[in-house]
């Protein structure tokens, strides 16, 4: 449960909002609020800001001329929240038609939120009594009206919001009523940011955030469907504070108030905090049955992630703890990716948060319609994220080739198996002797200069100076491995190579990187630079013999008529490879008199899944 806060200012317009570049900020501030007859109601550390009350109209300026402040701002009002689309009553809920796009019951044979990270939901209140709702609830708080019953509010646009979000989330499987929520036995953490007269301010939402990344709430996902074209800079601290603390912001797209509206594009047009860009906020737009754009959707090629079920929805209502009604919107499209963020990890629990928003996008459904409508052109495809591999490989550390070395290469799988392309960019001064393990299933080929090799969701390369090489093999599902190869030097000096690797599996094909293009690699996806650095230069050992310009002397021998000699063994002579010469190599030709120089990049090590115990039921689509 939420912390119980010490009493915040009524928000409005003798509220206002400071950020602070440091610890010397809260003492400055603290003094000037004191001498304007203030208080400094509540203060953060992610994000270093507070939240301030006066009795008249703030001192801006002079809050904001402190040292060690950044900013001082009024409080604001947020939009209430996203309307629906459309909305009727009902007493049950027939056709849970997204639950069999989203093919749950398969779903839930991996995971169905038992032992799923806390889902928090910020909106304009909730009825905690509904019976979707019974045993759901880890957390809640009213940041309205500072106190941890995060009612229903009437006078807030659409009083019923909150709550059937909640239960699109984690609606009771077992209870016999209306709906089973998508990730249906997970916990909720309900954070009401309304007040008594149904109005939402940034200073609510901002105290939200702040308690979620300052807090230790199990929260890992935050589920936001409220909208609008303007921020303050503490609405944008808080949302970013979410990212230090690992926890994926899931937006609304918003929606129109007619269909095909002109100011539907949020690239052009953009709404709050949904055309944010950092990578830990994931915005949804709404689909139809066919898996096409709900014409009353805002979409968004670059800042609009993916689209998912939202129209026909049915949920839990407020007119009783059994009501129920069908409604669509972004709204309600934002829960079931909220919701299978949290199925995701739950069956892969070390994912970060910027790899989790990659994997949803990377397996959403393609769909012609959402090509160039959203950032991954397709549908939220649950089941796909479950099946999909995420590697993980460091930044190589500078590889040192005295002649010749065994480099040392750590992988890590956080996501499902696959199997890893690893491809090598060496430059003409180094290059790979073979590869070192005894796993067959792993093979290293080489791509000459002028040839090509596709990768999979990562483009084609093409091979220049000393050409590619591309290694192969299986990772199982949170799998760590060494990969093993030599390197060989063949001038001395300090090099740059590349590094790149891409897993494919049966959710799909993914790249550890970032998904907007990137500048320093022609495929549009991060490869690491690799330093290398040759010591020394190997020369092969002459095994000339000198020239003799005496008379041969007959060394005939007398004819041998004994069995031929068996030179198939171990200990055969073998004529052809002179004795003594020291350069017998071993199967991986890298034995010998050769030294080798083992370069280490600091391992990972894997995370295992989290244990699941076994649940009391996998509960049925209904």
């Amino acid at each position: 449960m939420l912390p119980l806060l010490a009493a915040l200012a009524l928000a409005g317009p003798h509220t206002a909002l400071v950020g602070l570049s440091g610890p010397q900020g809260r003492d400055a501030l603290e003094a000037a609020v004191s001498a304007h007859r203030g208080e400094v109601r509540r203060c953060w550390s992610s994000p270093r800001l507070c939240v301030v009350e006066f009795r008249g109209a703030p001192p801006l300026s002079a809050l904001a001329a402190l040292p060690g402040v950044r900013y001082a701002e009024a409080d604001q009002r947020l939009p209430s929240p996203l309307p629906p689309s459309d909305a009727t009553g009902t007493t049950a809920c027939p056709d849970l038609w997204e639950l069999e796009t989203l093919q749950a019951d398969e779903v839930w044979a991996i995971a169905d939120g038992t032992w799923a990270p806390v889902v928090a939901i910020e909106d304009s209140g909730f009825l905690t009594s509904h019976l979707e709702l019974q045993g759901r609830i880890s957390g809640r708080f009213d940041y309205g009206n500072v106190d941890t019953d995060p009612e229903v509010e009437w006078s807030a646009g659409v009083p019923a919001h909150g709550t059937f979000i909640a239960a699109m989330i984690a609606g009771d499987p077992d209870n016999g009523l209306g709906r089973a929520g998508l990730a249906p036995y997970a916990r909720l953490n309900l954070q009401k940011i309304a007040d008594d007269d149904g109005a939402l301010y940034f200073s609510y939402a901002v105290a939200a955030m702040a308690d979620l990344a300052d807090g230790d709430l199990g929260v890992r996902v935050l589920s936001y469907s409220i909208a609008g074209p303007s921020y303050t800079a503490a609405f944008f601290d808080a949302v970013e504070g979410l990212a230090g603390a690992g926890i994926l912001l899931v937006a609304a797209a918003g929606n129109c108030g007619t269909a095909h509206c002109a100011d539907a594009d949020n690239d052009a047009h953009p709404l709050y905090p949904a055309s944010f860009t950092s990578e830990h906020v994931l915005t949804v737009a709404g689909t139809l049955r066919d898996d096409t754009l709900n014409p009353w959707s805002h979409y968004g090629l670059r800042s609009v992630d993916l689209g998912a079920p939202g129209v026909d929805l049915c949920s839990a209502g407020v007119l009783s703890d059994q009501d129920f009604y069908t409604s669509g919107g972004t709204s309600y499209a934002t829960p079931l990716v909220a919701a299978s963020a949290a199925l995701l990890l739950e069956a892969h629990p070390s994912l970060g948060t910027t790899e989790l928003a990659r994997v949803l996008r990377a397996s959403a459904h393609k769909v012609p319609d959402l090509a160039d409508k959203v950032r991954s052109g397709g549908r939220l495809d649950t089941l796909a994220a479950l099946k999909t591999g995420v590697p993980r490989l460091d930044a190589p550390a500078t590889a040192i080739i005295p002649g010749h070395a065994t480099f040392s290469l750590p992988l890590e799988n956080a996501g499902a198996s696959g199997e890893v392309t690893v491809v090598l960019t060496l430059p003409e001064q180094v290059s790979v002797r073979a590869l070192e393990t005894s796993d067959s299933r792993w093979s290293l080929t080489t791509v000459s200069p002028g040839d090509s090799v596709t990768l999979p969701d990562a483009g084609t390369l093409t091979a220049t100076g000393a050409g590619l090489t591309v290694i192969r093999g299986p990772l199982d599902t949170h799998e760590a491995y060494t990969l093993k190869f030599g390197l060989v030097g063949h001038q001395v000096g300090e090099f740059q190579g590349q590094v790149r690797a891409v897993i494919q599996s049966v959710g799909a094909d993914y790249l550890n990187a970032p998904y907007q293009a990137g500048a320093d690699d022609p495929t549009g996806f991060l490869a690491w630079s690799w330093p290398l650095r040759v010591t020394s230069v190997e020369e092969p050992e002459d095994t000339a013999e000198p020239e003799d310009t005496a008379e041969p002397e007959d060394t005939a021998e007398p004819e041998d008529t004994s069995q031929p000699q068996d030179t198939s063994g171990p200990d055969a002579i073998h004529p052809e490879r002179p004795s003594g010469c020291g350069c017998q190599a071993g199967a991986n030709g890298l034995t010998g008199v050769f030294p080798l120089l083992a370069v280490l990049l600091g391992i990972r090590r894997g995370s295992g899944s989290t244990g699941r115990g076994s649940p009391r039921h996998r509960p049925a689509a209904r």
